[in-house]
């Protein structure tokens, strides 16, 4: 006799793998707080690159456009200015990237606990 029940359970882990699995099976090699600390390095070394790409651009701009004479220019304060900038963004791009994978990280342990438990119960099923 088919048990329909079994099979409903076995084609909702089938959906969970091919959705899921991949995914959530990476995020749970990790411990939170490394998870989060391996993202937010990626998110600080793709700021690292596009905040050296708008200073050479601004640089750029300065220099063609705008004619600035870079004998009297005030470096010191414009290094300044962009050391402070940067570390702004690093606070606020840390505190997003917290604010986003914790509860990703979360939310995959939660599906993966969940799948682990529907399999469990799809193997004690006769």
């Amino acid at each position: 006799m088919i048990n329909k029940e079994k099979i409903r359970m076995m084609t909702q882990a089938a959906i969970y793998e091919k959705r899921y699995y991949r995914r959530d099976a990476f995020v749970q090699r990790y411990y939170k707080n490394d998870y989060i600390g391996m993202e937010r390095l990626k998110s600080k070394i793709w700021l690292t690159i596009f905040y050296g790409i708008s200073l050479v651009a601004y640089m750029f701009d300065q220099v063609y456009n705008q004619a600035v004479d870079l004998l009297h220019y005030d470096y010191q304060g414009f290094v300044i200015k962009a050391v402070l900038i940067y570390l702004a963004l690093g606070i606020i791009i840390s505190i997003i990237t917290s604010s986003v994978y914790g509860p990703r990280y979360d939310k995959a342990n939660r599906r993966l606990d969940a799948y682990y438990r529907q399999i469990d119960k799809i193997n004690t099923m006769e």
